[in-house]
Formats: C-alpha cells, structure tokens, sequence
C-alpha cells in the first residue's frame, strides 16, 4: 500500500500556494496534477503487471487490454525467456500485414518456422475502435492446438434450435477454404446453430484445466443475441456446456467476424463424459423469440488450445487507489492513496502547486511553479528513463 493518502497531499499543497483554495477545488485539482503528470512522465511505481488474459496461443491474435494501461513495458513469460525473447511494437495496420508473413508457401501449405524466418513473430500493437482498446499479439507458440474440425464442409453437421438452410460458403471464411452458414428461421424459438454427433473421436482430458476451445462466428445482426453456447462430450447426452456473453477479447458481440473462446474452467456438465472419447460437439446462440427470419450467420474453425501462461506488464494511467486497494483514475475520497513514492510525490506537488496558482490566478507563481516541475521531470527522467516500447514500422523489406 502506498504511503501518501490525498489528506496527506492536501495539507502538502496548501503549504506550496499562496491563498486558499476550497477542499472541492483541492481535490479537483489534485486529480488534475497527478493525470498530467503520468501524461508527462512515466513513473516507476505506476508499473503494473498482470497475467495475460487469455493464456497466449498461436493464431489468436486477440487479447484483453487493461483498462488502466497507458503504455506497455513487456509481455514476460513467466517461464523459460530466452536471451532474444523481445517484442516489437508498431501499428495495428503493419501488425495485419505481418501476422502471418510466410506461414504458407506458394501454394498454401505450412512452412516450418524459427525466428529469424518469420516477420510476424513477436510483435505487439494496440487496436482502438468505438474507444474499446484491444491488445494485439503475434508470435510462435506450442499451444498443444487440437482442431476439432475445420467447418469447411457440411459433412455430418446438421442444424439446431431454428437453424435453417445449412450450406457450406467457399466464398467468405475466417480460416481454411470455407465455412458452415445457416439462416434463422422463422419458427420464434430461443437457440439457433449447428451441432454434430457422430466428429472424428478428440481427447479432452490435458484441456480440462485450463485448456480453451476456440470458433470464429459471423453475426450478421447482434439484436436480440444473448450468448454462444458450446457442448462438447461424448453425445448428446453426456457433454460439458460453456456459455460466453463476449468475444475472445472480452468486447461485446457485433456485426461481423467474432472470434469466440470458451474456457472449460467455465464448464457445467451434463451426464457423464468419456473425456478420452469425445464426438460430440454443439453449437448455438442463446436469442430473443423475436430474433427471425435472419440470414447467413457462420461458423469456422473450431480447434482446442491450451496456450502458454505470459504476464503484461504495463504503466498504469491511474494514480490512485482506495484504501481496499483497487485501483482508481480519479481520487473520490480522502481515504484514497497515490500511487508514488516520495521522488514522484514532488512532482505531483509541484504540478498541484501550478494548478492551484492558476486557480487562484496569480499567474506569474505558477510559471515559477511549472519550471520547477519541468527542471524535475527532466532529473527523474534522466535516472529513472522510461521503459515503455517506442513503436516501430518498417517500410520494406530486403528478400535474404
């Protein structure tokens, strides 16, 4: 727990301003200072780390970003790093070029890869749409990837719930050279999807822990849609059930390509499985009566991962916490703590000095103020550098 609670920083900055300034206006004001100055400077005790949410896997590109995160430091393993263990951070836009740069040759076959062969490998970028920040990932890694099927043919799949007009689509696709589609009838029942009773035989039993199964779903419309649920067992009798209300990257469904993941630490079981002996699998969204008559909803690549366990470590955009400990953006009571020492807490009072200077408007105190704080920024930076990645592109590339 930190050491300096916001009664503590009060009492400090009424000593630094030259009138007095109301307790609400203080604590405006020292919300204020201390957002500016983690926009100003990266502060060591604003380092954070947290497990990778979820494990990482190869092919998934998709993960949790922290709500709290203002840069990222490191994406660690928490086992076995190599001395070349880095990463890379550059845009979203290169990160889609190189994701999967030379995985398949001319004809589309997979090609074995190290390291030094691949432009995709180990490389960050953050995505930001509709201000949902997403965390983007890419590097090799032996997830223990069961593919449980390809949903590139209809085969044995037949329809579930109001399910209509099963067909398979070589012509839009998440993976692989086609995908199941199929339409919502107009009967008004609560589930619609695909299932199949009769899949090549899997073994469940090293996934059940923390093991994760994985299908891209196209949702032509998110009205009315309450979740996807995934049976998996031995029929259709006996089988876990895992229910998700988001996508992969914890985002609410839309319209479109979402990749979900269902976590069989989530799992409920029905029956009894024969966890080595699997053949069963079901899948189907939870809807509305009202949601009918809708056409071309999909389903590819249904694979089992059980990923490699990394932390993030990051610097936090939130300079307070409360006296449980969770952190906070803005401070809200006097009980709450700042997250610095007592190097960093001068800065914030200095800048809390400036801004109460200008509150009270003697502007020429609070110049004098801010070069303070600046000639302070540079000293802490200068032994405390930042360790935040730069973000990098790369606009060719020399053929070896």
């Amino acid at each position: 727990m930190p050491n300096f609670s916001r009664t503590n920083l009060k009492t400090k900055v009424a000593t630094k301003v030259s009138g007095t300034i109301s307790d609400t206006d203080l604590s405006t004001i020292l919300n204020d200072a201390a957002l500016e100055t983690l926009g100003d400077v990266d502060l060591k005790s604003m380092k954070r780390k947290s497990a990778l949410s979820p494990n990482m896997f190869d092919d998934i590109y998709d993960y949790t970003y922290p709500t709290d995160c203002k840069s990222i430091i490191d994406i660690q393993p928490q086992i076995k790093r190599g001395r070349m263990d880095q990463w890379r951070l550059t845009t979203e836009e290169e990160f889609d070029r190189m994701k999967d740069d030379t995985r398949v040759d001319t004809w589309g076959d997979p090609i074995k890869l190290n390291r030094n062969q691949w432009l995709g490998d180990s490389l960050v970028a953050v995505s930001t749409d509709d201000f949902v920040n997403k965390l983007r990932l890419s590097r090799l890694i032996d997830d223990d990837s069961v593919t449980i099927s390809d949903l590139d043919a209809i085969g044995t799949w037949v329809l579930f719930g109001d399910g209509t007009n099963l067909t398979a689509d070589s012509d839009y696709y998440a993976k692989g050279s086609a995908c199941i589609n199929w339409d919502i009838s107009a009967a008004g029942g609560t589930t619609a999807g695909i299932q199949n009773s009769s899949l090549t035989q899997f073994d469940i039993t090293t996934y059940m822990t923390q093991g994760s199964v994985f299908c891209w779903a196209y949702i032509t419309s998110a009205t009315y849609l309450t979740n996807f649920i995934l049976r998996i067992g031995s029929s259709s009798s006996a089988y876990y059930s895992i229910t998700v209300t988001t996508n992969n990257e914890g985002t609410a469904f839309y319209a479109g390509w979402n990749l979900l993941r269902f976590d069989f630490v989530n799992k409920v079981a029905t029956g009894t499985v024969d966890d080595d002996a699997c053949d069963y699998v079901a899948i189907y969204m939870t809807k509305n009566a009202l949601k009918i008559s809708e056409t071309d909803y999909r389903f590819d690549w249904l694979v089992m991962k059980r990923g490699e366990h990394y932390n993030l470590i990051y610097y936090s955009n939130y300079p307070w916490q409360s006296n449980t400990g969770t952190y906070l953006e803005s401070s809200t009571a006097d009980t709450n703590y700042i997250n610095c020492d007592a190097e960093e807490l001068k800065l914030i009072l200095e800048k809390s000095a400036e801004l109460g200077e200008r509150h009270l408007r003697q502007y020429s105190n609070a110049d004098n103020m801010l070069k303070i704080y600046m000639k302070d920024i540079a000293k802490y930076q200068s032994t405390n550098p930042s360790e935040a990645l730069v973000l990098t592109t790369q606009y060719y590339t020399l053929d070896s």
